[in-house]
């Protein structure tokens, strides 16, 4: 238990901290333009990767929190039993999603660190960025198998 409420808070702080990195970036480069006619090229390119992070843990906070998308509407109304197929079925699709991104995800990041690409304007290793699909994969891949377990045993204790 207590794995999962460390993970929760580095999920939140991480989240946070990025949102609020991109905000500043993207109201530094807005106001540079506008006093510059100028444009700081690296905001925009730091901004879109970091956004690739704050995707990826945002989903594993939505479904710690019981937020990701769902039919409850139609899927309260099936006995219990059904609705447990329901949410068998659910983790085991969600496990195949992230288990294959996170495949993909490791062959993308070896591709960029074999390579080694840079980003364009600021000439960082892309595989720092590319790490968020594999990161983000596994961290999502193990909130869904917590949340169908959660949901599962809710479903038990609803009889």
């Amino acid at each position: 238990m207590f794995m999962w409420k460390v993970l929760d808070k580095i999920e939140e702080y991480l989240c946070a901290g990025m949102l609020s990195v991109m905000a500043a970036l993207t109201f530094a480069n807005v106001l540079v333009r506008y006093l510059t006619n100028a444009s700081l090229a690296f905001t925009e390119e730091l901004v879109v990767n970091l956004f690739v992070w704050v995707t990826m843990f945002g989903g594993a906070i939505a479904f710690r929190k019981g937020a990701h998308l769902g039919v409850s509407v139609l899927t309260n109304m099936f006995p219990t039993r059904l609705q447990k197929a329901v949410v068998i079925l659910s983790a085991v699709c969600g496990v195949a999603l992230f288990a294959i991104l996170f495949k993909e995800g490791v062959g993308l990041v070896s591709q960029e660190y074999k390579n080694q690409m840079t980003t364009y304007s600021m000439g960082l290793p892309m595989w720092w960025f590319g790490l968020a699909v594999p990161t983000g994969a596994l961290i999502c891949l193990l909130r869904v198998v917590w949340a169908a377990t959660n949901e599962l045993r809710s479903l038990s204790q609803d009889k």
